[in-house]
């Protein structure tokens, strides 16, 4: 019987893409920037297909170009946005137009991307200016940042220290915080003591490190957060603390940063010494200035408490306090207080100097302190006007207006 033959196979329908670059590989010698850059113009890169393109360049002169595009510079494809009252965040980097060119900064940072992946550590001298430069661009980029520093080796401790300092100067504050780690003991600590890098302390514990925890106690330049929480591992340390970080909390209890200056006081009120905790007796303000200053203080004071009294009473005239609250609602048709804004409803209200007075909002206002003009201090969401009155040796905090501020699209 006769064997059915199998069927014929078809040639593959498959056909690969046209090739998107001309050049005679064989004829290319890359011995300076000057040429990779030529090279560069040749390949002509675009937002659509620089990626494509790079993929038939052979792997030989990747190293090369990548360098020559690094030493070339311009990678900050979006500025620091100015401060303004109602900026939209920009979290993103944007991407290239589409009529991008070598040239653009915003195609450059994504070559600048690939470029990083083509070097090797005997490349990174001829890049360092490259990589300072890289680390030194603003928020909102990060990505371009944190893949030059991952470039370094691990071993190369002055590299890394030079280039996270740079980031921190910079305001790259989380990037430069979370790749301190592969550092030595020795440039650990003095990224915590000549740049102020918050992840140092971190890494090295206020028992082996006392004075540095000290340095950064007193040290306004490291964050808030990082200062507090150098407040509390120190006070664990010792049942009764010894008399340079008394003498430190002191200092700092009456320092700039209202969130230090407030941890401060109740780390020395645990202590027994009640001279800073943040009430008019201890305050004493006698121009507006001062009680918002105190003010402050107290407010992150009670943000950090638990359960407990609030001291605002202290700072408020026997009759009370006038609180005025503006409430926003932007679908709201009627003019309910007859102000003329159906979108806004007024109303005030005198609360008694009592036990139940406290600051309200506390924890957005706590952000309203960080952004004040006189008595006026605003968050994102609210407007808080202290308003004085004489009383006392000095003044006291006779009105609080508080006005809810409408979504950015409305102001």
């Amino acid at each position: 019987m006769r064997r059915a033959s199998a069927p014929a196979i078809e040639p593959s329908a498959y056909q690969p893409p046209p090739k998107l670059l001309a050049i005679d590989w064989d004829a290319v010698a890359l011995h300076s920037d000057a040429d990779a850059n030529a090279l560069w113009a040749q390949i002509a890169p675009r937002p659509d297909d620089w990626d494509a393109k790079l993929e038939e360049v052979p792997a030989r002169f990747h190293r090369p170009l990548g360098v020559a595009l690094l030493r070339g510079g311009n990678f900050t494809c979006a500025p620091a946005p100015r401060p303004a009252d109602c900026a939209l965040r920009v979290f993103d980097v944007p991407a290239p137009g589409p009529d991008a060119g070598v040239s653009d900064p915003c195609l450059r940072r994504l070559l600048a991307l690939w470029s990083l992946e083509q070097l090797e550590p005997g490349d990174l001298p001829q890049v360092t200016d490259s990589l300072k430069a890289i680390v030194a661009i603003p928020a909102p980029e990060s990505q371009l940042v944190v893949a030059a520093l991952r470039v370094v080796p691990e071993n190369d401790h002055p590299l890394r220290l030079a280039l996270l300092g740079i980031a921190q100067a910079a305001g790259q504050r989380e990037i430069a915080s979370s790749h301190v780690g592969p550092l030595d003991e020795s440039h650990m600590i003095e990224a915590a003591l000549k740049h102020r890098i918050d992840g140092a302390l971190d890494v090295l514990s206020a028992k082996g490190h006392r004075a540095v925890y000290l340095a950064a106690l007193r040290d306004e330049g490291f964050s808030t957060k990082a200062r507090i929480s150098a407040i509390a591992e120190l006070m664990e340390l010792d049942d009764k603390i010894p008399q340079d970080l008394r003498s430190a909390l002191a200092i700092a209890a009456g320092g700039k940063d209202c969130g230090v200056a407030a941890a401060a006081a109740r780390a020395l009120d645990k202590q027994g010494d009640k001279r800073f905790v943040p009430s008019a007796a201890n305050t004493r303000p006698t121009t507006p200035d001062k009680l918002v200053r105190a003010l402050c203080v107290l407010a992150s004071y009670e943000a950090q408490g638990h359960d407990e009294a609030s001291l605002l009473g202290t700072y408020v005239p026997a009759k009370g306090l006038e609180r005025v609250t503006v409430a926003y609602d932007a679908l709201s048709e009627v003019d309910r207080d007859g102000d003329g804004d159906p979108h806004t409803q007024r109303t005030v209200e005198l609360v008694p100097r009592d036990a139940s007075l406290v600051l309200p909002e506390v924890e957005d206002m706590v952000r309203a302190f960080a952004s004040c003009k006189g008595t006026t201090c605003t968050s994102e969401d609210r407007e808080y006007t202290f308003v004085t009155r004489p009383g006392g040796s000095g003044v006291q905090l006779g009105r609080l207006e508080i006005v809810e501020r409408p979504p950015c699209s409305n102001r």
